[in-house]
């Protein structure tokens, strides 16, 4: 019987997935609509407020530009205080951080906050991009709907993924470059292939839905693509590789600017404000860079655009769109790409056609092309780059050139930069959001990420009770165990989820019935690395930890998330301070910012960090701990509550006068 039961169970399991994902699809085509109703009626609005300006100021009618853009940052400003952190910058990768570091727990708010701050930004003229935040509110829906069913880590990250994929694919119009979006960028790579099918009939649902809703028509009006000789191959080989480089140098200055401006010791109003005039002042001259620039895009697509205007318009997108997005106006990346790719492809054929006199194809058609190339190198994302291409054009004549620019434009940039310009950021800071790979991982012991407070049922639990313990519980497994207290296995929602609606099991069933058993284990000192690789082996969310003199007597639960946690922490901590450890100079994090160790010395001795309060009183951070009894870089994830003891090495980061000062304090304090 367990075996039919668990395949009932599963196909019971999927099935409800499937409706979950045709729902968050058609929501998706209902918010993208919204969300385009918002950023015509910002652009109506902002768009009457320049003509009745430039009717009043005196000079040329572009003189109005940069006072449309201080209104609209007012406004922003405005929906700030309402939604504080929440609003302003760039949240992509905010976004990727909730999905894989968070549980896919993305705040709900942003579907209200990100469709009015994004309309706004847009309609004002801010060089921003549309689409990141479609897909931050589509994968919203997808969270909330998540939780509101209980799902588990890696569930909710699926149906966030397939939020987000339903808001690209009503965008574009595209719901294979959807799936693939929703597979490179939003989930990096990490989905299974039994559950890619959802993302599928996600994306599927929202295209049906939106085409039925009216909103049929493609962001880009695109020619037929020309390829005039298999030489011209060459050009467009080398105009990937050109590509490549030129996405380096605008990811990595989209994070340095960012990262300076940050720095700045003047107000978030200041810098917002300030940025947006400078934009505004660039508009003047060039108002092709105000927005998203989507008909500047066409006309360059249909080959309207003379080269060096093309490449003063690629440039100055990039200053602009670097100056919208640090000074905290809110959008996406992903129309900048798109512009400057254009702009670059587009005015790329005028080397060809000097390369190649009489054999160079349509000025559209490189245009095209570079637009694909420039987003899967920025992205490092080139298969949604290629079907994104495809499903525009409906032309396999574009295939070839296409695959050789977006292969070696990908090629160059990933060798260069390993991260994308959604990632380099995090990456900067010390965040990971693949699973740990690395050897470090065997340096951490299950015990220091671990949490030790989690809910058991008894193996004789009847259904009833069952169902209330989950119900009471916001914990995703439960370990269930005998009258002894030893482990019998793991129920996990998704096992009582089935019987629900079942009258009769309540009565007949009990917890031993419908738990997983034989369920991997580990022990406090088994190694992180080890023990991911046992969830990842039998596909599991939370695996538990059990006492090694008993193997079925559990001491606590390890999720992917622990795993996760404890990894960036250590990776930050391994990057930086072996050198500091021996005496050598203090590293730099970066400028102005130092990551050190600290030997606990006696005045802390048998005081906690909790008591020591170090982010309250010092402004600094306690990354990990190495004990005085495991020497040789064995870093710990700090546990607040844990006494420290004399000899002790303590990992903190902070502004380098604070790290100071938390130095001397070390020393002067008195003794607890």
């Amino acid at each position: 019987m367990a075996p039919l039961l668990s395949s009932s169970t599963a196909r019971t399991e999927y099935t409800s997935l499937v409706l979950v994902a045709t729902l968050i699809g058609f929501l998706g085509a209902v918010a993208s609509a919204v969300f385009h109703w918002a950023i015509v009626s910002a652009t109506a609005a902002f768009g009457d407020l320049r003509d009745m300006v430039a009717a009043v100021l005196p000079g040329p009618a572009g003189a109005a530009i940069p006072v449309v853009l201080l209104v609209g940052g007012v406004v922003l400003l405005i929906l700030e205080r309402f939604f504080p952190e929440h609003t302003l910058g760039y949240g992509f990768p905010r976004f990727l951080e909730m999905i894989h570091l968070e549980d896919g727990r993305v705040k709900r708010r942003w579907m209200v906050v990100k469709t009015l701050g994004t309309a706004i930004s847009l309609g004002a003229g801010a060089s921003v991009g549309r689409e990141g935040p479609i897909a931050q509110i589509g994968g919203s829906i997808g969270s909330a709907i998540a939780r509101l069913l209980k799902m588990s880590g890696d569930r909710m990250k699926l149906i966030v993924a397939c939020g987000a994929a339903a808001g690209i694919a009503t965008t574009f119009n595209a719901p294979i470059g959807s799936v693939m979006f929703a597979q490179e960028i939003v989930l990096q790579g990490q989905v299974q292939l039994a559950h890619f099918s959802l993302i599928v009939i996600s994306t599927a649902t929202a295209v049906i839905a939106a085409r039925s809703m009216g909103m049929s028509e493609t962001l880009f009006s695109v020619r037929s693509f020309e390829l005039a000789s298999y030489w011209e191959l060459f050009p467009y080989g080398l105009m990937g590789l050109c590509l490549g480089l030129l996405a380096v140098v605008y990811s990595r200055a989209f994070h340095t600017t960012v990262e300076h401006v940050q720095k700045l010791k003047i107000s978030t109003a200041t810098k917002l404000l300030v940025g947006l005039t400078v934009v505004g002042m660039v508009g003047m001259v060039l108002p092709q860079n105000l927005a998203d620039g989507y008909p500047t895009i066409n006309a360059a697509l249909a080959g309207d655009l003379a080269w060096p205007l093309m490449v003063t318009l690629a440039f100055a997108k990039m200053a602009t769109s670097i100056i919208s997005l640090a000074s905290g106006a809110p959008g996406g990346l992903f129309g900048p790409i798109f512009f400057i790719g254009a702009m670059g492809g587009g005015s790329f054929r005028a080397l060809s056609e000097a390369l190649l006199p009489g054999l160079t194809g349509a000025r559209g058609s490189y245009a095209l092309v570079g637009l694909a190339a420039f987003l899967a190198a920025c992205t490092h994302a080139p298969l949604t780059a290629m079907f994104l291409l495809f499903e525009t054009t409906r032309s396999y004549e574009i295939a070839l050139p296409a695959l050789i620019t977006v292969i070696l434009a990908v090629m160059v940039s990933s060798n260069i930069e390993q991260e994308s310009i959604d990632t380099l950021g995090l990456a900067r800071a010390g965040i990971s959001l693949q699973p740990p790979r690395e050897q470090i991982m065997d340096l951490i012991p299950v015990s220091t990420a671990c949490h030790q407070q989690f809910q058991i049922i008894p193996a004789d639990a009847p259904l009833r009770d069952v169902l209330r313990i989950v119900g009471e519980s916001t914990a995703t497994s439960f370990p269930v165990v005998d009258r002894k207290g030893l482990l019998r296995g793991i129920l996990s929602l998704h096992n009582v989820r089935p019987l629900f609606n079942d009258p009769t099991a309540a009565d007949i069933v009990i917890a031993a019935d419908i738990c997983e058993k034989n369920v991997p284990t580990v022990t406090p000192d088994t190694s992180l690395g080890r023990a991911l690789g046992r969830m990842e082996a039998d596909d599991r969310d939370e695996i538990p930890v059990v006492d090694p003199e008993d193997p079925n007597h559990v001491v606590g639960l390890l999720s992917r998330a622990d795993v996760i946690r404890a990894y960036n922490r250590t990776l930050l901590t391994m990057r930086t301070v072996p050198g500091a450890a021996a005496g050598d100079q203090m590293p730099q994090w970066s400028r102005g910012y130092r990551v050190t160790s600290l030997l606990v010395t006696e005045n802390w001795n048998g005081r906690t960090i909790r008591d020591l309060d170090c982010r309250a009183r010092f402004g600094v951070s306690v990354l990990a701990v190495e004990p005085r009894d495991k020497p040789g870089h064995t870093f710990e994830v700090p546990d607040p509550d844990c006494r420290l003891e004399t000899g002790d090495s303590l990992v903190i980061a902070g502004p380098s006068a604070k790290v100071a000062s938390f130095e001397r304090a070390s020393l002067t304090e008195p003794v607890a």
